[in-house]
């Protein structure tokens, strides 16, 4: 008996996972295994000091505590159960998610003695599912966008040869803005890289006649995808009809914050005799629609002579996490 002890307790303390025995009638723990210390983060000699199954319930989130005491008392009328819950370590207040598999133990008389448990620290599994879950939406969202602009664009197009056009670079920026979630799928993206990066992709260059001012602005994913398609409409334009299209042009484009809002200011000047454009293109659609329904923006196109000009009013909740 003492060698089969003896195993016993090196099998315990050699296991990654919490085993631990209970009395069933007072539900004080009699035997459990090193592993605690570290899962928990309390020494088992404090844990078991007192009333343990209170210290116990204590470490265990409130919110989660009614149904572990459920699931405690099927155990000890005879059942067996496996549940889920979370605790917040002593040691430094992290919260972690545990899963117990718990059985009765019964005596000669056929009576719950004991009950017993295996307690496995499951945080890194349930991260893994968040990150899977939070993946598949993000796919979702990322064909459903790309299905509205080949929709659009086939719809907005006079032929065929002029729709695929559109659609490569509309397409191309939507997909450069996923490369940068994509590569940093943890951090936000600055307004600045984008407006920057479309520029480039259409030929303008930061310098005499582009100027690009504004505080740095780390964007969620959903407010980058919709900020790429809109810089990408109006550096398009540029490039055919307006500031792009001749050495004379210049864009100025600022941005700055103020009572919870951002304002988003693309200026064209020095465009000679531009022509008014009647807003019917999937692009101004973008700009006029998309935006404001995306990112709730109060938006102002206007086409003069001198160059087109573009305004946006964003609240700050919809475009950054606080």
């Amino acid at each position: 008996m003492r060698e089969s002890e003896e195993g016993l307790r090196d099998f315990g303390d050699a296991a990654s996972d919490v085993l631990w025995v209970r009395n069933a009638r007072t539900l004080q723990w009699e035997y459990l295994t090193a592993a605690f210390d570290s899962i928990y983060g309390m020494s088992r000699e404090k844990a078991l000091a007192g009333d343990n199954f209170t210290t116990w319930l204590e470490l265990i989130v409130p919110e989660d505590r009614e149904h572990v005491q459920a699931a405690i008392e099927r155990i000890r009328k005879g059942e067996r159960a496996t549940f889920e819950y979370r605790i917040c370590r002593p040691l430094d207040g992290e919260i972690r998610w545990l899963r117990d598999a718990d059985f009765p133990m019964l005596d000669d008389a056929g009576k719950v003695a004991h009950i017993g448990g295996i307690g496995q620290d499951i945080t890194d599994l349930k991260r893994q599912l968040a990150r899977f879950a939070e993946l598949q939406h993000h796919t979702r969202n990322t064909l459903a966008v790309i299905r509205s602009i080949v929709r659009h664009t086939m719809e907005k197009s006079d032929s065929l040869e002029e729709a695929a056009a559109h659609l490569e670079g509309r397409i191309n920026a939507f997909a450069r803005v996923q490369a940068a979630v994509t590569r940093h799928p943890s951090l936000d993206i600055n307004l600045a890289s984008i407006v920057a990066e479309e520029l480039r992709a259409a030929g303008g260059r930061e310098g005499d006649n582009l100027t690009i001012n504004g505080p740095a602005l780390p964007l969620t994913p959903k407010a980058a995808e919709t900020f790429g398609l809109v810089v990408h409409e109006l550096a398009t334009n540029a490039l055919k009809y307006g500031a792009l299209s001749g050495r004379a042009g210049r864009i100025e484009i600022e941005w700055r914050l103020g009572d919870d809002t951002l304002h988003f200011i693309w200026a064209e000047h020095g465009v000679p005799d531009l022509q008014p454009v009647e807003h019917h293109g999937f692009g101004f659609e973008v700009l006029e629609r998309t935006l404001p329904y995306e990112l709730g923006a109060i938006v102002d196109l206007q086409t003069a002579p001198s160059g087109l000009s573009f305004t946006a009013a964003i609240p700050l909740w919809a475009i950054i996490n606080r």
